[in-house]
């Protein structure tokens, strides 16, 4: 599980004549219809909007990282936001930010807002899907846009405005904006282009923080936040614009979601404390003391993972507990000797994703340590196997969890699993299985990472894999499936590397 250190907006852009959208308008926008788009979300500061945002799920809000303030409330099921009105409310309790916000122009401008307490969902109020980690949107595509935003007519709007807009290829964009001002020498890195740029419509801003050498430096409130909605799934988020909204003049930019969705998503859902002592093989793969992945103890000195966990910093690993809270007594903490991540792993949706880390030491195993057995040749699912997975990832109702939480799942037919992957545009990599997930209401999500699919009492796969959003029912958990690599560590478990 990725945590994250919220991060003020430290300084506003000194070079660009740029506006975080946010006291920004729906520039030839019109009032949203009755009963549509239930998941927008009035983020505001002090009872006052200040930007937009959109529910992903029953206590989650997302919105641009550059609208974080000291004290913020959301107000949800409404479409008309007026101070007048008894409006929902609810206090934003955490703000999760990428460590790498700096400000919009460096990119990763997206936060996401935990709640004080579920929203119930029902006629005014719904979620919208969030696209997992390899979505992608093609050019031209028609999206909407929508937000309380001010506009060229009025100060304030307390209706909702929505618009459609198209998205811009990726090249036009940049091309736009460098002919736009020769001192904007490229965008940030993970983002969507989108309105504006030949065409009559899109997302502005007004407000300006502060004047230096002559241009206008602006971020402000309204629009910034809310969501570009395409194909009904939230694939960006409203973050810059130039100042002054006489389109058409150049593409809107909104933070690509998809490049994040790994980073946000992270748990077991609907899971259940495992037993005392009934998975002594479960390993918790820490960077500089904190839990990033599980993985699992196959050998005296080899705990098998994700390769997608070979990550940047100091890796331990945590071995013989369910509970890894750093408070807790006698945790045993184990050196990692060796990364033998697969040479072919480039990213999960290639495929290759397992690693195998040599410990510093040869553990004796007992009562208190146990390993666990892996396939012996390659043998396939039965369609009504017992499995589970377990592991330490977030869940809806907690930002940590110490205790390892387990749940039960069900293999998933491969060629159902493709299809249903299809679906949402990603074709699935060779040497995988599917469990979980699909037509139930448990799973697990990428903060289970690196942890073992078991079935029968042996580790069949790792955790790779699924949507960005963990709501079940949607799509199957994605393992790699370890008998195809047994020759592989092997191997390496022979030459003792």
């Amino acid at each position: 599980m990725t945590h994250f250190i919220a991060i003020l907006l430290a300084t506003a852009l000194t070079t660009l004549h740029i506006t975080d959208v946010g006291g920004d308008g729906i520039i030839n926008g019109k009032k949203a219809s009755k009963n549509s788009l239930q998941y927008m979300v009035s983020v505001q500061s002090n009872n006052k909007h200040y930007c937009g945002g959109f529910l992903i799920s029953l206590q989650y809000v997302l919105t641009a990282a550059h609208c974080k303030t000291d004290e913020m409330t959301v107000v949800v099921g409404d479409h008309n936001i007026s101070p007048r009105k008894n409006l929902k409310r609810y206090n934003v309790v955490r703000k999760f930010i990428p460590k790498t916000f700096k400000n919009v122009k460096m990119g990763a401008d997206i936060m996401l807002l935990k709640i004080s307490r579920k929203a119930v969902l029902g006629g005014k109020v719904k979620t919208v899907k969030f696209p997992h980690q390899h979505y992608s949107i093609k050019n031209n595509t028609q999206c909407l846009v929508a937000g309380w935003g001010s506009t060229k007519q009025r100060k304030e709007v307390n209706d909702l405005l929505a618009l459609n807009v198209s998205t811009v290829d990726i090249c036009d964009c940049k091309e736009a904006w460098q002919e736009y001002k020769e001192n904007i020498t490229q965008l940030p890195p993970n983002i969507i282009c989108a309105g504006g740029y030949k065409q009559n419509g899109g997302v502005c801003s007004v407000i300006n923080l502060k004047e230096r050498l002559g241009q206008v430096v602006t971020a402000s409130k309204g629009d910034s936040g809310g969501p570009l909605v395409c194909n009904s799934v939230a694939v960006g988020i409203v973050s810059f614009n130039i100042k002054g909204c006489k389109y058409p003049d150049v593409p809107n930019i909104y933070t690509d979601i998809s490049k994040y969705a790994r980073t946000f998503g992270a748990d077991i859902i609907n899971g259940k404390k495992a037993k005392k002592n009934s998975m002594l093989y479960m390993a918790s793969v820490q960077i500089d003391g904190k839990h990033k992945c599980g993985g699992f103890l196959i050998h005296p000195s080899y705990v098998l993972t994700a390769a997608h966990c070979d990550l940047s910093g100091n890796m331990t690993v945590i071995l013989g507990t369910h509970n890894i809270s750093p408070q807790g007594a006698n945790m045993k903490r184990y050196t990692v000797q060796n990364k033998h991540r697969h040479p072919s792993f480039e990213n999960t949706k290639n495929g290759n994703d397992i690693m195998l880390l040599k410990l510093s030491k040869k553990l004796k195993t007992g009562k208190g340590l146990k390993t666990i057995k892996i396939p012996s040749k390659d043998k396939p699912l039965k369609k009504k196997a017992k499995c589970q997975v377990a592991g330490w990832g977030q869940t809806e109702q907690e930002k940590v969890v110490n205790d390892l939480l387990v749940t039960d799942v069900s293999p998933v037919n491969s060629t159902i699993c493709q299809t249903m992957w299809k679906k949402v545009r990603v074709k699935l990599p060779d040497n995988v299985l599917c469990a979980g997930g699909f037509e139930t209401k448990s799973g697990a999500c990428q903060g289970d990472s690196g942890g073992p699919l078991v079935c029968s009492g042996t580790a069949v796969g790792i955790v790779s894999f699924n949507m960005g959003r963990c709501d079940y029912p949607n799509v199957p958990n994605v393992y790699t499936e370890i008998s195809k690599y047994r020759t592989w560590i092997k191997n390496i478990i022979k030459g003792g590397a």
